[in-house]
């Protein structure tokens, strides 16, 4: 998932702060990290946001609210949200500003909120901004722009996964050759991953994505189980 991290020159120190908490699995751009000697600066920040990332996340302060180039690159992101027809900007809001101060098109959406510069307030906005991240994933994964692999045979598939998505399928193979299903929870335990891991939720759903894995929801508060595709199964016992 490629999220861009849009703000204010005077909120540099915490927006690196706020991106060294996130998972690594995350790839984040970074306009000091990302743009190349040369390049055109207005250009290639256009480009990025309308065809090269899944969400922009938007810091908003007094300042980054005068900002002339956080408010064009709020612009070129509400265009790009209309295209795709869902959630694209997510909205962060630093210290005391109001929402009714927000510009037109965020004032009325949920957003999230940093009331302090303490590190732990810090490290629990980037708990909260990737769990929320990871539930827009799965209402919406289909359209985002995520690398998933051209269709071959699963068997074939199988042998380019990372090593953290083999190791889960390789779980999941154990525990569901036979057409059995495996709940949320004893993927986390079998797997060693935290309650509610947002890790493992991606992985969980990239297997779905390239035909592994199939869910089904047991539960009213979004739990799920999961079991191997029919068509995995099948190619399996052939290999």
């Amino acid at each position: 998932m490629k999220i861009f991290l849009s703000h204010g020159s005077r909120d540099k120190a915490l927006i690196r702060e706020f991106k060294g908490k996130l998972p690594s699995f995350l790839n984040t751009w970074l306009d000091e990290d990302s743009l190349n000697w040369g390049e055109s600066f207005p250009a290639e920040l256009k480009s990025t946001i309308q065809s090269g990332i899944d969400f922009l996340l938007i810091f908003l302060d007094r300042d980054a609210l005068s900002s002339k180039w956080v408010m064009q690159e709020l612009e070129w992101a509400m265009q790009r949200e209309r295209e795709l027809k869902r959630t694209f900007v997510l909205p962060i809001l630093l210290g005391v500003v109001a929402s009714e101060d927000l510009p037109a098109g965020l004032s009325e959406r949920l957003f999230l909120r940093l009331n302090d510069y303490e590190g732990s307030s810090i490290e629990d906005l980037a708990k909260r901004a990737t769990m929320k991240l990871f539930q827009l994933v799965v209402e919406s994964y289909s359209s985002l722009q995520l690398e998933v692999p051209s269709r071959k045979s699963l068997i074939a598939l199988r042998d380019e996964l990372t090593a953290g998505q083999a190791k889960l399928l390789g779980y999941l193979v154990e525990k569901g050759k036979n057409g059995s299903e495996v709940t949320q929870r004893q993927a986390e335990q079998g797997t060693g991953h935290p309650h509610a891991s947002a890790e493992l939720y991606y992985r969980l759903e990239s297997l779905i994505q390239q035909g592994f894995v199939r869910k089904r929801r047991i539960s009213t508060d979004g739990q799920f189980s999961y079991a191997l595709t029919e068509e995995f199964r099948s190619q399996m016992e052939k290999a």
